[in-house]
């Protein structure tokens, strides 16, 4: 069983959750900005099919990777929350402690390691 988080370990991560916070909303920002439907009229290459089906390409893929983002902001927001509550740093299925060391490599993380492999392997 893990032991529960010091005051020092949830601020380290909190901060670390605030960080990557940020960090993804500069990226969908990034995303939003080069996925944008102006960049790709008004010169001639705009009639080339070959131009429109990358410009196409680039924009599914910016739209999926902004998705992604937003699901990791999410996320991260959950985390928060849980913070505020108290319970972070707790499997929200099982009720125990979620080792420093996982919540160190995913601060996110809702789910203790055992829980997470159920998830995982469809048990």
């Amino acid at each position: 069983m893990a032991r529960k988080l010091t005051k020092k370990q949830s601020k380290t991560l909190e901060q670390a959750l605030v960080d990557e916070r940020a960090e993804l909303l500069d990226q969908v920002a990034d995303l939003q900005a080069d996925a944008g439907v102006d960049r790709w009229r008004g010169d001639a290459s705009g009639d080339d099919p070959a131009d429109r089906g990358t410009a196409t390409s680039e924009r599914e893929t910016a739209a999926t990777l902004s998705d992604h983002a937003r699901r990791l902001m999410g996320e991260i927001d959950e985390a928060l929350r849980r913070i505020e509550a108290g319970t972070y740093g707790v499997c929200t299925r099982c009720g125990e402690n979620i080792g420093f060391d996982r919540l160190e490599a995913v601060p996110a993380a809702a789910l203790c390691l055992d829980c997470k492999r159920r998830d995982e392997s469809g048990r």
